[in-house]
């Protein structure tokens, strides 16, 4: 359940531990039901059920998931969250790739969210699990 924090750092590192959980409906919580969702280079989608749907596609990848945090902004509404996300893959491998997230929200809800990560070296391992 989404914390009772008002935005700002904090905000960022309750929510970035929440994604770390790998719950697409916990994940939703935080999120306006008008949200435009954008995961690295794909195209970008719009509400909680097409967002919920990107999630699980990515979590059938992964067993775990750690966001070290490296660096936050955050002013009334917006920011920026910058960490290296460590995977562990369902086929037992690990990997850490650096993330930058940028998110903007309106009375708590997040509006919009653009995730900027290079997967193909993670995609590349788990192409290679399943081959």
């Amino acid at each position: 359940m989404q914390q009772p924090l008002p935005f700002g750092k904090a905000w960022l590192t309750a929510y970035f531990q929440m994604v770390d959980r790998l719950d697409p409906e916990e994940f939703v919580t935080w999120y306006a039901e008008d949200c435009v969702f954008r995961f690295g280079n794909a195209p970008a989608v719009k509400g909680k059920p097409a967002i919920i749907a990107v999630l699980r596609g990515f979590y059938a990848l992964i067993s775990a998931m750690r966001h070290e945090q490296t660096g936050s902004w955050a002013d009334a509404d917006s920011g920026v969250f910058e960490a290296l996300a460590h995977f562990e893959t369902a086929g037992g491998n690990s990997l850490v790739l650096p993330v930058m997230t940028s998110l903007r929200t309106r009375e708590g809800k997040i509006t919009r969210l653009l995730m900027v990560m290079d997967a193909a070296p993670l995609l590349a391992l788990t192409a290679g699990e399943t081959a």
